[in-house]
């Protein structure tokens, strides 16, 4: 059933990519993998019909948000396949999607895998945005030529005296975000506690698959009634604030019968 369903998945992407590059017959496989952030050996793979193994979720999702020029998620799902439809819920989680505003860009995924960039971004992303003193002061130089370089590109917008994303409920790619992750937690200071605004929770034990799925559940659970305070009018105010919800295996590679 399995391979059924990979089966269709991999013919319905086949199928898109033929169909775009027949609308435009100028466009290489080279440049359709530099757009939409897909490796130019799964394309080739995929339009020769020589794909044979499950594609990487995240190049999937690049592939069809640029293939249907649609950045808003929860409209994605509703004009893709029924079965790349199953294939990003079963990966992704339903809970991603649920943000009717959420977009996923394959512009901003190139742009914010520069880390600085990254980071300036996810301040002028907040409902308050940010200012050039904020940037200056926590990326100094380099931070100012980054800024520039994402109002040069449109990302960041200036109203007002304030820098504001062009994206302001954004996601992206897993691999670039994950990238940034030691950045974010530098930003943690454990020395601050007592001021009452930051938390740490580390805990690890050895479970079975039920147990990891059941945790996964809640923390689903959590992250969704956490989204709602953010997002609530009386909760938006001048503190940039962030929060990760991470779990994972303390394993270099995920083993078989792990829970996806």
């Amino acid at each position: 059933m399995q391979e059924t369903v990979e089966h269709d998945l991999i013919q319905s992407l086949q199928t898109m990519i033929s169909a775009h590059l027949e609308r435009h017959p100028q466009l290489t496989l080279n440049a359709l993998a530099a757009r939409s952030s897909v490796p130019v050996t799964t394309l080739r793979r995929l339009a020769a019909g020589l794909q044979k193994s499950e594609m990487a979720p995240h190049s999937v999702l690049n592939l069809v948000s640029y293939l249907l020029r649609e950045k808003n998620l929860a409209r994605l799902l509703e004009r893709v396949t029924p079965d790349i439809a199953e294939f990003l819920r079963r990966h992704f989680g339903n809970f991603i999607f649920d943000a009717p505003k959420v977009t996923y860009s394959t512009d901003l995924n190139h742009e914010l895998r520069d880390q600085t960039k990254y980071l300036i971004y996810k301040l002028a992303a907040n409902h308050d945005g940010t200012d050039l003193f904020a940037v200056v002061d926590n990326f100094g130089g380099l931070g100012l030529r980054k800024l520039e370089e994402l109002k040069a590109q449109g990302l960041i917008v200036e109203q007002a005296g304030r820098l504001h994303a062009r994206d302001k409920n954004f996601s992206l790619d897993l691999t670039v975000a994950a990238a940034h992750l030691p950045a974010l937690v530098g930003f943690y200071k454990p020395q601050s506690m007592s001021a009452g605004l930051n938390t740490m929770f580390s805990m690890s034990e050895s479970l079975t698959a039920e147990a990891i799925a059941e945790l996964k559940a809640l923390q689903r659970e959590c992250v969704m009634k956490m989204n709602a305070i953010m997002n609530r009018p009386e909760s938006l105010g001048p503190i940039p604030y962030f929060t990760l919800n991470l779990a994972e295996t303390l394993l270099t590679d995920t083993t078989p019968g792990d829970p996806q």
